[in-house]
């Protein structure tokens, strides 16, 4: 068992290297060239924070979300799923990932995140709106309903919480 942990630890070792090693080379090409400077912004500068935190969530989730941005779908779940092999704690992880799930029409996966998210932070507005809005869509109005009434009781100003929540409230009479 003991080799077996030194095995994994070194191979997760040698990815971070490698990972390493491609943020490096990334880094030398974009500031060898101002074009590509210009082009990469935001990107360029996650990779270049990484080279000096690469096993840190919030890089790879920042990382995901520039992804997200520029339409990158494969490069967003590669960071995403980076940072949850880094930490499966963080409910800011997987309400990223819920987000790409569902921009991707993956909506029974995206569900499973948001979930996922409420229950490491049971406050977590983003992902309990986005919850709530898919149990909509799946027809499951009481639990939306409960977690309407939990969003609006800490966002009561929210004028479309209170139109999803009447539409809800109205299916179920029906």
């Amino acid at each position: 068992m003991k080799n077996r942990m030194c095995q994994e630890l070194s191979e997760t070792e040698i990815d971070d290297e490698n990972i390493l090693g491609h943020f490096q080379e990334v880094i030398q090409r974009v500031e060898s060239s101002e074009e590509l400077k210009s082009v990469i912004g935001v990107e360029y500068t996650c990779l270049r924070s990484m080279m000096l935190e690469p096993r840190n969530t919030t890089m790879w989730n920042a990382l995901a979300l520039v992804y997200m941005m520029s339409n990158r779908v494969q490069d967003a779940e590669e960071a995403i799923e980076r940072s949850l092999d880094i930490d499966t704690s963080n409910a800011w992880t997987w309400t990223i990932w819920g987000d790409l799930l569902r921009q991707d029409g993956r909506l029974v996966d995206a569900e499973r995140a948001y979930r996922m998210a409420t229950e490491l932070d049971p406050n977590y507005i983003h992902a309990l709106r986005h919850l709530a809005l898919l149990c909509s869509v799946r027809g499951a109005h009481q639990e939306a309903v409960d977690l309407l009434e939990m969003l609006i009781s800490v966002t009561p100003n929210d004028q479309e919480l209170w139109d999803v929540y009447s539409a809800r409230l109205r299916r179920l009479r029906d």
